[in-house]
């Protein structure tokens, strides 16, 4: 560990200064003679040696060999609570057979492309497991299902490597790799693929490992592969992960290699392309730019337009200038980001230069060469002043045409309690002038809510309300609490739901939802479980889940039949 050790004194002004010339203490230092001083001669040490420093040392070192012991220990407990966990997951699914489902044939049934989009070793369980065993645990739908499906490779088909995980010698991320790569072979091929993989296992990390795997697997079943790439292209599809503080990461998943290569080779010739002088990013971030450029104005490039639709929800606070946190399609971002997308978008006007800006403009900024940077100024009086931005917020609760801005309706204000930061009524500027009622839109006799019944419903949960579910409210129906016609469709009577969760509270046997007085939703499981969920106030704090917890759900339009059920 130590090959010398020099023993030196303070000088003046407590500074450590080195040992004279040719005058040094020879100790070698045997780490095995320190942690074990009967296993070899102890080390001797020069004249006026402090014998302290070799107990202290050797304390150090035996300490943390002991600790490194106890946390393989504590690893192989884990192994072999995860092991446990396995098998009751699997003993779960046998208790929640896919015959309690509703029939193929019959309406409200899943759609065939949801059947078929469902892991092929969860066909025998029924579509609301995954439901419970995620609210019994607190987890995401997303990470529920992976345990699961995981759970039922690990006993059904790779009996070895659940044993090894009982016993301590692997990881849940060692079992998880060969559940990747081993569990798809077919019963030939299998069990031998296993053995193979784990008398490799040695110290080998996870991704070693699966490494390992993918050799065997080559070797044995070479049509293997060409399966396990049949199945990650049904799969594909592109995932949102918010990173924080209004970032994120947009991932193109399971896609062919040569595809990816020849959208990254596109991107790169674009981002050379569109390199000016005098252009401060790197190629990297021209890339990026590229790609938001071609998706979102389709129109420079001779495709059809779209149109994106994102929900913004914002305090008059944090649009004059206020630090409140926004929402922007259902995700928390900083202030800033909310007031630069309003400027964008054309909802706030642009900060005005001050005198001195305008004055060193130059008259044809086109022909103008880039100017070299400038020592920071203080900002102009008309940057620090807030009545611009006052006044064309004003101007923007009160249009009367959407000409010249980026919005779909006409903004609407949103009474809130500032208690509890829920949603009271939804007006716009026209009708607060009118002194209309400041609640929710009147209930109609028909099955469908009117636009502006369903926008405040939207507005008020902003996702779905089943427990733990996240997808917008953009993309989820509006059910009816009490059945319609028995109930009306109005404010209190109706909760967004997404597709799959409004299935589960009509279909799934055992499951029960109620409205409780205050607005919240109380839903029992079949086992008895209470969850409470209430409409996420405009003012709360709902962080999105990990990165480990799968991609928050998007507004995809539901392949599912539509209600009524």
């Amino acid at each position: 560990m130590f090959d010398y050790v020099y023993v030196t004194e303070l000088g003046p002004g407590g500074v450590c200064e080195p040992p004279e010339e040719g005058v040094e203490d020879d100790v070698v230092l045997d780490q095995d003679a320190v942690l074990d001083p009967d296993a070899a001669p102890a080390p001797t040490a020069g004249e006026g040696w402090p014998d302290e420093l070799f107990t202290s040392l050797r304390e150090s070192l035996g300490d943390g060999g002991l600790l490194l012991d106890l946390l393989r220990e504590e690893q192989r407990a884990i192994g072999a609570a995860e092991a446990m966990r396995a098998r009751w997951l699997v003993d779960f699914c046998r208790s929640r057979p896919s015959s309690n489902d509703r029939p193929d044939a019959e309406i409200g049934a899943a759609a065939a492309a949801t059947r078929a989009a469902r892991p092929s070793i969860m066909a025998t369980v029924s579509e609301w497991a995954v439901d419970e065993v995620a609210t019994a645990l607190s987890i995401t739908s997303h990470r529920a299902q992976a345990w699961m499906v995981q759970s039922l490779q690990l006993v059904d088909r790779l009996p070895a490597t659940l044993d090894a995980l009982a016993a301590g010698e692997l990881t849940w991320e060692h079992a998880a790799a060969l559940c990747q790569v081993v569990a798809p072979l077919d019963d030939e091929h299998r069990a031998e693929a296993e053995a193979l993989v784990l008398a490799r296992l040695g110290h080998k990390t996870p991704t070693q490992l699966r490494a390992a795997a993918h050799r065997v697997v080559q070797r044995l079943d070479g049509q293997a592969i060409s399966r396990r790439v049949e199945t990650a292209l049904r799969e594909r599809g592109i995932q949102l992960y918010p990173t924080g503080d209004g970032l994120g990461t947009l991932s193109l998943t399971d896609m062919p290699l040569p595809v990816l290569r020849a959208v990254q080779d596109a991107l790169r010739q674009y981002a050379d392309a569109a390199k000016a002088p005098g252009d401060p990013r790197t190629r990297q971030q021209r890339m990026a730019d590229c790609l938001v450029d071609l998706v979102l104005r389709p129109g420079d490039h001779g495709l059809a337009p779209v149109q994106a639709q994102l929900t913004i929800v914002a305090t008059v606070r944090t649009l004059l200038g206020g630090d409140d946190p926004g929402e922007i399609a259902g995700e928390v971002v900083p202030a800033e980001a909310v007031r630069a997308l309003a400027r964008a978008l054309g909802l706030l006007p642009t900060l005005a230069a001050g005198p001195a800006e305008e004055a060193e403009a130059p008259a044809d900024a086109d022909a103008a060469e880039p100017a070299e940077p400038s020592e920071p100024t203080e900002p102009s009086e008309a940057a620090q002043a807030p009545e611009a931005v006052a006044a064309g917020l004003t101007d923007l609760l009160d249009v009367r045409t959407l000409r010249g801005t980026a919005l779909a309706h006409r903004p609407h204000v949103a009474v809130v309690d500032e208690l509890t930061g829920q949603l009271l009524a939804l007006t716009d500027a026209a009708g607060l002038r009118a002194g209309q009622a400041l609640g929710p839109p009147p209930a109609t006799d028909r099955y469908t809510p009117t636009d502006a019944l369903r926008r405040h419903v939207r507005l008020r949960d902003r996702r779905c309300r089943f427990p733990g579910c996240r997808r917008p409210g953009r993309g989820c129906d509006q059910h009816h609490l009490t059945r319609w016609p028995l109930g009306d469709t109005s404010a209190e009577n109706l909760c967004c739901l997404c597709r799959h969760h409004h299935r589960l509270v009509h279909q799934a046997p055992g499951w029960q939802l109620h409205a409780l007085a205050d607005g919240a939703l109380r839903f029992t499981t079949p086992t008895g479980q209470v969850l409470v969920t209430r409409p996420a106030g405009l003012t709360d704090d709902d962080p999105s889940p990990g990165h480990g917890d799968g991609p928050p759900p998007g507004v995809d339009p539901p392949v599912d039949d539509p209600p009524p059920f």
